[in-house]
């Protein structure tokens, strides 16, 4: 095929920036704007976007400019859009969904253009972009020691200690005085160790309600409920209960819209926001949660689930800020400025990054770190770790980031 004139090029080549400039701050608005909330096609079309522009750059390259002096500002561009798309899907297949939306980004509607871009990039030749480059000693040790710390945490089972008393062993009058002041802490009927939910006795859960942020709520009040009750009353018109149904949810819009909060000035930190939205009704950056008809479901997870959970968190948190992702080190600064809002943390910043996106940020420069989302290497990890000292469990996972050669990244399976 001709190539374009340079200055057509150009200009073609800014056409695509600027769309995806625009894109970018039509997802980042959507997402602070209601709490983390991602529009699937938005985001599809963002990823498509960036490959569209890698493509564009790798059909017009020369490998032989900028070999001299280092890669050249094209062969650089490419790695930026091509490595960030890959993370952006990458996350979006981690997101945590419920097992009846597990085949929603297969089949939305930008997928299959995402995918096509995708594999024209990698017949392209582009697949060497996305390979690992080496990384510095430096970096290697500070990352393999953070998971080694990580992993070290958490070695020591937290579900196997026994109560300290049984309460219905007690004599008459101590049982009724601890049943009285004491029947959450110490209830009767406690079970023995083991806790939790081991491996194989995982089960599915459903659920016809579930909790949401208050700007959420209001938004999938306004364009999913209301307008599907419009259309059914366009049908219906003499139908009393639709009409029922409309100024129920008008009534509720209407409370939801005038209720006001003030931020948390110290927000509770807690794992994954686990008991946060038990004990304080907020989300971790202070908004309030609020519960609407949504079905879904969903498995319990077992103790190796929240244990790589744990560690994934510390492992991410511990390199925030270290230099050793730049995209990581980006997010941090951005949670310990003052444009952060309600979304940062001047004194905890760590325990305010996108923890998800992290993650997969990381595991774009270092790929042996995806051996935290594979059970069987998990489980053979946390071995190596439990059986021998800080030292040498520190030499074996820094052998591994050494040797861990980069494989190009997949695409979920339709």
């Amino acid at each position: 095929m001709e190539a374009f004139p340079e200055s057509q090029q150009d200009r073609a080549l800014q056409q695509l920036l600027d769309r995806e400039a625009q894109l970018e701050c039509q997802v980042a608005e959507e997402d602070l704007r209601y709490s983390g909330l991602k529009d699937l096609d938005g985001v599809l079309a963002l990823i498509a976007l960036k490959l569209e522009i890698a493509n564009h750059l790798l059909s017009h390259f020369d490998p032989h400019r900028g070999n001299t002096e280092g890669p050249s500002p094209s062969a650089r561009l490419v790695r930026e859009k091509s490595t960030t798309a890959a993370a952006m899907l990458e996350e979006l297949r981690n997101l945590n969904i419920s097992e009846d939306q597990k085949s929603l980004i297969t089949e939305a509607h930008g997928y299959k253009l995402v995918r096509d871009q995708f594999q024209a990039f990698i017949l392209r030749g582009g697949g060497v972009f996305l390979q690992a480059g080496i990384a510095h000693t430096t970096k290697v040790k500070t990352v393999s020691r953070a998971l080694n710390e990580a992993l070290r945490k958490f070695t020591a089972p937290d579900d196997r200690y026994l109560p300290a008393f049984k309460t219905e062993a007690l004599p008459g009058f101590l049982r009724r005085l601890v049943n009285f002041f004491l029947p959450v802490l110490a209830p009767e009927g406690q079970a023995d160790p083991p806790y939790g939910i081991e491996e194989g006795e995982e089960v599915r859960l459903s659920s016809k309600r579930m909790k949401m942020p208050l700007s959420q709520g209001i938004y999938y009040l306004e364009t999913e409920v209301l307008p599907q009750l419009q259309d059914a009353l366009e049908q219906n018109p003499g139908s009393r209960g639709i009409q029922r149904q409309i100024s129920l949810v008008r009534d509720r819009l209407r409370e939801f819209k005038n209720i006001t909060f003030r931020t948390r000035a110290t927000p509770i930190n807690l794992e994954k926001g686990f008991y946060t939205d038990w004990l304080s009704q907020y989300t971790d950056e202070g908004e309030l949660l609020v519960t609407v008809p949504i079905g879904l479901t969903y498995k319990s997870g077992t103790n190796l689930d929240r244990l790589r959970e744990m560690v994934q968190t510390e492992f991410v948190r511990r390199l925030a800020g270290r230099g050793v992702c730049p995209a990581l080190d980006e997010d941090y600064r951005f949670r310990r400025s003052l444009e952060s809002g309600r979304r940062g943390s001047s004194r905890l910043p760590s325990f305010k990054i996108d923890l998800n996106r992290g993650y997969q940020e990381i595991k774009q420069l270092y790929p042996a770190v995806k051996c935290l989302e594979d059970k069987l290497a998990f489980r053979n990890l946390i071995a190596v770790v439990s059986g021998t000292g800080r030292k040498r469990s520190q030499k074996v996972i820094e052998n591994m980031i050494r040797r861990e050669s980069k494989s190009f990244p997949q695409l979920p399976r339709a």
